[in-house]
């Protein structure tokens, strides 16, 4: 597909905007697509990124420069073509109407569930965090798609001092846990340490697992996860999961 735009954010993150032709098939929140240069080899295989914005016309990607692979993909400008190849995985549902969504994203994790916004403005508590003010990503973006934003920073920089977890364990102090429905991505670390919290308080959740991918077509079970039914595929059976299966 054709780039269209491939703009820098900051030093490190980016935001790459493809061409969709008339028949592409249009993802779901929490879908992901494997990209790789449209010519050559390296690196032979594509790179997972999850859908984060689109319209009829175009798809947008939120990068984080981590390798070889997504440097060279930054590189990329207007009339570059690039392999891609989606939606897939599996989606977050849609959430009940009597129930309030709250989203929960740690650092590039936000690229996941941002998309969730795009069906039903208004409606969700979006809670977002990352190390500093300088990695909280596009939050003027985010702040009126939502009915309530908070911003969580480890070293106080903005928002609430600490990460999204400790903000939403104080958050459950004034909530009912059976009026709200979660959605969440972020890195390993956030991701265990949320899901003691969700299970305690018996929530329904959902959650979309970073894991490293290979073929991204559940042929080479390098991202498989072991799950309470059995080692499931991110890249098949994910990358969104429901709690009561971890």
């Amino acid at each position: 597909m054709e780039v269209i735009d491939n703009r820098e954010i900051t030093d490190n993150v980016f935001i790459l905007r493809l061409e969709l032709t008339e028949n592409a098939l249009k993802p779901e929140p929490g879908q992901f697509y494997l990209l790789r240069p449209d010519s050559g080899y390296d690196p032979l295989l594509g790179r997972p990124f999850s859908a984060f914005r689109w319209n009829n016309d175009w798809i947008e990607f939120l990068i984080r420069k981590t390798g070889r692979g997504t440097a060279l993909l930054s590189t990329f400008r207007p009339g570059d073509h690039i392999r891609i190849l989606g939606p897939l995985g599996r989606s977050f549902p849609p959430h009940s109407p009597h129930k309030t969504p709250v989203v929960l994203a740690g650092g590039i994790g936000m690229a996941s569930v941002y998309s969730l916004t795009l069906k039903h403005k208004a409606e969700h508590i979006f809670i977002y965090g990352a190390k500093s003010a300088t990695e909280l990503l596009l939050t003027e973006d985010i702040r009126p798609r939502v009915r309530e934003l908070y911003l969580c920073t480890d070293d106080g920089s903005m928002g609430f001092q600490g990460n999204v977890v400790e903000f939403f364990t104080e958050f459950l102090k004034k909530t009912s846990s059976h009026s709200i429905v979660v959605y969440a991505c972020g890195p390993e670390k956030m991701t265990k340490s949320l899901m003691e919290i969700l299970k305690k308080y018996n929530i329904e959740s959902y959650l979309s697992l970073e894991e490293r991918m290979a073929c991204g077509l559940g042929a080479c079970m390098g991202c498989a996860k072991d799950t309470k039914t059995g080692m499931k595929r991110v890249c098949m059976e994910g990358p969104v999961f429901n709690i009561e299966e971890l």
